[in-house]
């Protein structure tokens, strides 16, 4: 089973399409800040989530209680692909329905490999994955660089290094980033 969570008005053909407002005519209407979700545990292969995931979750423990739904209803080694915009963009800033940046160090929270390298150095990072039983690896990041930004790149007026220094200091150098991040199970 593939899911587009959050589908919205992008309802996609081979996906279970979900969404909480009925008027888009998903297959399945449901809050995904409501649990349990409507799905028996490892049935899932395959989550979409396009421009939802920073929508959802204000609350710790809400966002808490969505990953670890992810995390029941996924078979070992599905792929969760995340579509965010860039915190560090307008697009992100701009929106007031947006509730938490999603960033890559924030995903590695749910990396149980991580989390116990962590415990090891004693390092400060919150070790989410052994503090709610889940493990979730980050496969792939793709960022998509802004348009003006891109065009600059193509002009050769700045290069790669020059754009991985931008992205951690400047807004609106990438617009989005694609996440792959694997369910792993035991």
């Amino acid at each position: 089973m593939k899911l587009n969570l959050g589908s919205g008005s992008k309802i996609l053909e081979g996906y279970t399409n979900v969404d909480k407002y009925d008027y888009y005519k998903p297959d399945i209407v449901h809050d995904l800040e409501i649990f349990p979700y409507p799905f028996k545990d490892n049935s899932v292969d395959e989550i979409l989530l396009s421009h939802v995931l920073e929508h959802i979750g204000q609350s710790p423990e809400i966002f808490l209680g969505i990953v670890k739904e992810f995390y029941r209803i996924c078979r070992n080694n599905s792929m969760i692909k995340i579509i965010v915009p860039h915190p560090r963009h307008d697009d992100f800033i701009s929106d007031p329905t947006h509730v938490r940046p999603i960033t890559i160090l924030g995903l590695q929270l749910f990396d149980k490999d991580l989390n116990i390298e962590w415990e090891k150095n004693k390092a400060a990072n919150t070790p989410l994955a052994l503090i709610n039983g889940v493990n979730f690896k980050i496969k792939n990041v793709t960022n998509y660089l802004d348009e003006n930004y891109l065009k600059k790149y193509k002009d050769k007026k700045i290069n790669n290094q020059e754009v991985d220094e931008d992205v951690v200091r400047l807004n609106n150098v990438v617009k989005h980033i694609e996440i792959d991040w694997q369910v792993i199970k035991d």
